[in-house]
Parts: structure tokens; sequence; C-alpha cells
């Protein structure tokens, strides 16, 4: 897919510039190709810094948001010269932090990663941890849902500077990555020794049918030919493997909260943003067969917090929000996320929309 812009001999079809970021515009669906109306408008960067004023269109039969205008391939990289891939995440890890351990008893017992309790009284604390439906959910996210018994070959789609990576090998993946920062893919590669491509998926050529799993945590929203990169997905999996996508979702309780305010926005490094609908749809034009989707609020704490600091400041450094933040954000927040979690099993209003896939129809 290719976002189409208007018709050659418009005199709106030309690149230009927009604070020194060639760009160019487009005014109908990528998907069913109706006219987009304007949602947001007078966007700026508010986190990395990057030049342009940007607005957000809604495609008026399907829903589907994309940026407007667009940034043309050439200029892209001017969009992710600050960005926060460009160093190491933070070790949070350590043997005496009670989250990590009860972080453990979940892997193991709930996705197969690691033994689990001997005794007794070790077995009931760990069927007790994995009946905490919120707990078991915040523990699947950080592997991507992925269960020890698929282990095999991983495959990470824009994989950063290689956190996740790190911790799949850790527990057992064979693992590598694709990366089109070059700044991003070094750090992967000489901090943590990863095997990572710098490129696109396409630009690295992998071998059909090789992985068990391939994820794309919150990648599918940057790619200028999103059904073009999934499609590639299908390829490199094997028949049996699985694909898992997260995304910000623009049906989400934040978005209709914070509106312009919402971290989830990242103008204009997200070329486009999903619902479950539209997300279902790509995959489905990619030649995916959708095995599950859904929201998620796992992040609708941390997503609260940002979007209320990007909307009392106007910015948020580094996009990320800084420790040691006051009771007047962190209760909001966590009443927010309560909130969000009830109406999540309800109707998609998570923060993030959720996708599992396999190969074929």
């Amino acid at each position: 897919m290719s976002m189409r812009s208007v018709h050659a001999g418009d005199p709106r079809d030309a690149a230009y510039e927009n604070d020194g970021v060639r760009v160019e515009s487009v005014f109908t669906c990528a998907l069913c190709g109706a006219e987009g109306r304007e949602l947001y408008d007078r966007l700026r960067d508010q986190m990395f810094g990057a030049p342009g004023h940007w607005s957000l269109q809604r495609c008026s039969r399907c829903g589907y948001v994309w940026l407007h205008p667009r940034p043309v391939a050439t200029d892209m990289a001017k969009l992710y010269r600050q960005y926060h891939t460009h160093t190491a995440p933070p070790d949070r890890t350590g043997p005496g932090r009670w989250r990590d351990r009860a972080k453990q008893r979940v892997l193991a017992r709930a996705f197969g990663y690691g033994d689990g309790a001997r005794f007794l009284g070790g077995r009931i604390v760990d069927r007790v941890l994995c009946s905490i439906e919120p707990l078991r959910e915040l523990v699947g996210a950080t592997i991507m849902w992925l269960h020890g018994a698929q282990r095999g070959r991983l495959l990470d789609v824009g994989c950063g500077s290689g956190g996740f990576l790190k911790q799949m090998q850790a527990l057992g993946w064979q693992v590598c990555g694709v990366e089109p920062d070059p700044a991003a893919a070094r750090v992967a590669r000489e901090r943590y020794g990863l095997d990572v491509t710098c490129g696109t998926l396409e630009e690295a050529v992998l071998p059909a049918q090789w992985f068990d799993a391939v994820t794309m945590s919150h990648v599918v929203e940057h790619l200028p030919d999103p059904i073009a990169t999934l499609r590639e997905c299908g390829r490199v999996l094997k028949p049996t493997g699985r694909l898992v996508i997260t995304t910000p979702n623009v049906e989400s309780l934040g978005r209709r909260w914070f509106r312009t305010a919402w971290r989830g926005l990242e103008v204009p490094r997200h070329l486009q943003l999903y619902s479950v609908e539209t997300l279902v749809e790509c995959a489905g034009r990619a030649g995916l067969r959708v095995e599950i989707v859904r929201s998620s609020a796992n992040s609708a704490r941390w997503m609260h917090a940002a979007s209320r600091l990007l909307k009392r400041d106007g910015v948020l450094p580094g996009g990320t929000v800084p420790p040691g933040l006051p009771p007047a954000i962190r209760l909001p927040g966590l009443i927010f996320w309560g909130l969000e979690w009830l109406q999540a099993r309800f109707r998609p209003a998570g923060e993030e929309v959720v996708l599992i896939a396999g190969v074929g129809r």
C-alpha cells in the first residue's frame, strides 16, 4: 500500500517545504480511497523537536487516520535525529525487586518460561498471581504474549536499541532484528552484541518461512507502506509462525480524553493511527489470518501521565515521563487506568491495539 496523494495535475500534488522538511499532500484514504476530514490541525512535535507544522486527517468512510502533509522518504531521517532509541533503555531489573520476582513467577506458570514453584505454598502463590488478569496482561505484554513452548527464531521489526531482543534472548529465543535508524541499530549491536540489520524489513531480504515469531511493537504506525511490510512479515514467517503487533489505538479513552495532547499522536513520526477495525483491514490486505485482535489498557497509567504533562506544559522532552511524579498526577493515572481497563472489557477503549496473526486466510 502506498499512501495515495491527490492526482497528478492538482496544484496540491507537488512536494513542498515544511520548515525544512520536504513533504507531500495526502488527501485520500489509503484503505478505501475516500476523502479525509481534518481531525486535528496546527500540530507540532512536542517531544523530540522535529520541524514542521502538521495535521491529522480521518477518513470519512472507514475511520483510518493519517498524517498530512506527509514527509517524503528522503527526509524521514530528519524526524528521528533526537529519538529515544538512540540510547540503551535503563536496566530496571534486580533480584531484590518484588515486582521482578512476581513477573518471573507469572512467566513460569502462565507463559512457560522456567519451572514453577515446587512446594504447595509456592504453587498457591503462583496460581493467585496468574489469576490476577491485569498482572497477567502486564507480564504478557513484556514478551509480546509469546509462549515459551513456541521458542525458536524470533525477528523483531523496528527493534530500536535492542532491549526487547536482549530480554527474549535471555528467555531462550534465537533473536535478530531490523532497524532503519542507524544510531539505534548501532546501540543494539555494540552494547548487546545482537544480530541487527540496519534498514527496512524489505531491504534486509531475509529467508522465506524462516521465523517462528515476528514482533512489531509500536512500529506499524511509523511505516510509509504498512501493508507491504506486513506482507513481508508473512513471507518470512513459518506456516505455523505468529506475527504480534501493538500500536496506539486512535479510538482509545486517552485519545478521546486528551485530544491534541494525547501522547499517542506523536506527529510527525506516526504516519498513520489505527483502530481495531483498520488494523484488521490492513492485515487482511497483506494476506494474514487474524487470530486475536483487541485493545489493551496496559499502558493507560503511563499514557495518562505523559498526556497530562503534555497538556499542562505543552512539551514532553524525550517523549517520556520523568521519575518521581507527585501523587496529584499518579493517583488520577491509577483511576484512569481502572476506568479504561473496565471499558476495554466491553469495547476497544484501551490505549493500544493488540493483533496476533498467522499466515494465510
